[in-house]
């Protein structure tokens, strides 16, 4: 992520020598030929063989098997959002791109300002039986998760909100009742303070991408607000007292663990820590992993305020070029959105579903929501859902490494929360000018 800034600004001057402006000129690839054979399709994600591809690639042999006119082929993108954007840059300006890109909701905006995208209207104006595919199969809330300025930028995949799993077991060997865990994070410390004095483990972990997603839902559940009106205006006492109260759990108390978010899920999961503040795209890896009794409870709050939870995820766009490349694209993403498809993706991540009526679906998730409490959390936390702040224009690559700067100062110890707030608020505002 680090990187991702001076890439990003090296890749403009070799933008403005070609001549192209974020979108890029379009070089001879595997659908350029007038060939009859079948369309390719290249689609990006950003999931490794321990997270999500396994059951990507299951979709792609499926669709493949059942559609001897189109070809899927899927390129991992590392580093999640970042590491994506970091690599799409690249390809554009090499004058080529994926067919189909995943992008997260934080970078909608940013996405929409400097690549060239389709607008599923566009091809469903070209699919008469598509003519009310949206409407039909997907709720107005959860469209907007994909939305600039009213333009659907793409269609919702992928949708996470925090929780805080719970090591049951750490929590009976301090004395504390994991049937009764914290509501609040003031709670959520005097937990982490026993379970950290009484067993010697860590108390409380919240994950560390690089991104603002964690941050965001931290801050604002404190009555904090990330932009207003267009500026950046994070830099208040109620994100200076939440910060706060996590970096004291950090450096004070010591009862809390500063690491990349790969090593604090992997400490929770090997029974190192009592608390994790996570994704619930993690549920399955967890589960799978945990050889503790896994519990978990709603995002906390702040005592006498409204938590605020930002939908994490993703959404895919077509970035296709030519007609049959499009439509090709669009069918894969149609078969993605089936209820049987999108029920095996959130078991076994556990993303929650963005078609609705999959949690109903015989064919989907209604007996395994029944059966699965984790998962039941999730889906209850959906009203709400608010979303992923995402800076506009050139600022959101940006705007993300700040973010992780910030909190790599605050919870290090080399600055006080008021200072790197303040500090980072007038960075990203000057680039908001």
């Amino acid at each position: 992520m680090k990187k991702v800034v001076s890439l990003f600004l090296s890749l403009m001057l070799v933008f403005s020598m070609l001549g192209v402006s974020g979108c890029g000129s379009s070089k001879k690839n595997e659908n350029d030929s007038k060939s009859s054979g079948p369309v390719t399709v290249n689609f990006w994600h950003v999931y490794s063989e321990n997270f999500g591809a396994p059951v990507l690639k299951e979709a792609i042999a499926a669709f493949n098997a059942q559609h001897k006119d189109i070809v899927v082929k899927d390129t991992y993108n590392p580093n999640m959002y970042p590491g994506l954007m970091q690599n799409l840059q690249a390809e554009v300006a090499s004058g080529s791109s994926p067919s189909i890109v995943m992008i997260g909701y934080n970078y909608v905006k940013y996405f929409a300002s400097n690549f060239q995208y389709v607008e599923p209207s566009a091809i469903i104006s070209k699919i008469p039986e598509d003519k009310n595919y949206l409407s039909d199969n997907f709720l107005n809330n959860v469209l907007s998760l994909a939305q600039v300025d009213g333009k659907q930028i793409g269609l919702p995949y992928a949708i996470s909100t925090p929780m805080l799993y719970i090591n049951a077991d750490l929590f009976k060997a301090a004395g504390l009742d994991p049937n009764n865990p914290p509501t609040t994070m003031e709670e959520v410390r005097e937990a982490a303070k026993t379970i950290s004095k009484k067993t010697g483990k860590y108390g409380f972990y919240m994950q560390e991408y690089s991104d603002n997603w964690a941050v965001q839902g931290l801050l604002e559940s404190n009555g904090a607000s990330i932009m207003t009106n267009g500026k950046a205006s994070f830099a208040t006492q109620e994100a200076v007292d939440a910060y706060k109260l996590l970096s004291d759990m950090v450096l004070v108390d010591k009862s809390a663990l500063h690491i990349t978010a790969d090593e604090g899920i992997q400490s929770f999961i090997n029974g190192k820590v009592g608390m994790l503040y996570g994704t619930s795209a993690k549920i399955g890896t967890i589960q799978k992993g945990a050889q503790f009794k896994l519990t978990a409870t709603s995002a906390p709050g702040f005592k006498g305020k409204e938590v605020k939870i930002p939908a994490g995820g993703n959404f895919l766009s077509i970035m296709a070029k030519t007609e049959a490349e499009q439509k090709a694209s669009w069918e894969f993403i149609k078969f993605l959105m089936q209820p049987e498809w999108l029920a095996k993706w959130s078991k076994n991540t556990g993303y929650l579903p963005p078609r609705k009526g999959v949690a109903e679906d015989p064919n989907g998730l209604k007996s395994y929501i029944e059966s699965n409490p984790l998962m039941g959390i999730n889906f209850k936390q959906m009203a709400n859902v608010k979303s992923w702040v995402a800076f506009p224009n050139d600022v959101g690559v940006k705007a993300e490494q700040i973010f992780a700067n910030t909190r790599d100062k605050i919870l290090g110890g080399t600055d006080t929360p008021d200072k790197a707030l303040k500090s980072a608020q007038d960075q990203i505002n000057e680039l908001l000018k």
